[in-house]
């Protein structure tokens, strides 16, 4: 089910499965998704999750990164506090804090820049962690994100940022239609479900793209070193799950979070960064086994 809410001053776009808000609910999955943070992506993962652990969930993409029907667009101009890295914090907090029942029990999931929010938010209210049950962090990027293999082609786009975004607006004059061909056409080659149609038109949107890319040149300034005390505060519920082959996380920056969480709370697998393309159900089955090792 589709919720509107107004977090951290911004109409936001929730999914919803169960009821995350009802004063009965004695625990809740939050799932944060990475960036962009478009919460349709995730539809699948969240799915599973509820269907496996039959707990409510409440799925938050990142602020701005969503069209939302009757409601004027968030300009950047002059409201960049909203959309970096510290108004997304508080769009989160914002969730968590006054609108999910302070009695309930929280199982928290970061994907990607996802899980780096958690970590600032566990360590910005420390109330929070008190009612923490647990906390999946998937292929997480908890430090220096620009000098990895995607962090540069990042900074690349940074360079070019008024002419790709110029591009951008370009192409989103095509007829609709033609839009829907290119789209189906990729998704044909990516071997990906032609239900992605919708979503992809929605991530090539330039005024998403924009926020898309404020948020990561943010990440790219922001994200260097890691949150060793909120990863010390959280251990004993943490669980991690990264890639093999990641251009976001190589695996050295595991290595460097091995020596705060026990191994057996860390697990290499297959899939790549972008799981919810064609890995959801596979990801949301480990996660759910944990989340159902920490449930009451």
């Amino acid at each position: 089910m589709e919720v509107i809410k107004k977090l951290n001053h911004v109409q936001s776009r929730l999914l919803v499965w169960g009821d995350p808000f009802s004063k009965l609910a004695s625990e809740v999955i939050v799932c944060i998704t990475g960036n962009p943070g478009i919460i349709d992506f995730y539809y699948e993962f969240c799915s599973e999750l509820h269907r496996d652990t039959e707990l409510p969930v409440c799925l938050i993409g990142q602020s701005g990164h969503d069209i939302i029907p009757e409601q004027e667009a968030c300009d950047l101009k002059d409201k960049g506090y909203l959309f970096d890295l510290n108004g997304q914090v508080e769009h989160k907090l914002d969730l968590i804090n006054n609108h999910i029942h302070k009695g309930c029990r929280l199982h928290l999931i970061g994907h990607s820049i996802g899980a780096w929010m958690i970590l600032e938010s566990i360590q910005k209210s420390p109330h929070v962690m008190e009612r923490v049950a647990s906390i999946n962090l998937l292929f997480p990027t908890l430090q220096e994100m620009a000098v990895t293999k995607n962090g540069f082609f990042v900074n690349t786009i940074r360079r070019i940022h008024t002419f790709a975004l110029i591009l951008l607006t370009l192409f989103n004059l095509l007829p609709d239609y033609f839009l829907r061909l290119i789209a189906k056409l990729y998704l044909k080659v990516k071997n990906l479900p032609s239900h992605f149609t919708n979503r992809l038109i929605k991530y090539v949107n330039p005024t998403i793209m924009e926020k898309v890319l404020f948020l990561g040149y943010d990440e790219m300034d922001r994200v260097r070193t890691l949150n060793t005390k909120a990863i010390e505060t959280a251990k004993n519920v943490t669980n991690v799950i990264y890639s093999e082959n990641d251009g976001w996380v190589p695996l050295k920056y595991m290595e460097d979070l091995k020596k705060f969480l026990p191994l057996q709370q860390m697990t290499e697998v297959p899939y790549t960064h972008e799981f919810v393309l064609k890995s959801s159900e596979n990801v949301a089955a480990m996660v759910s086994k944990y989340i159902k090792m920490k449930k009451k």
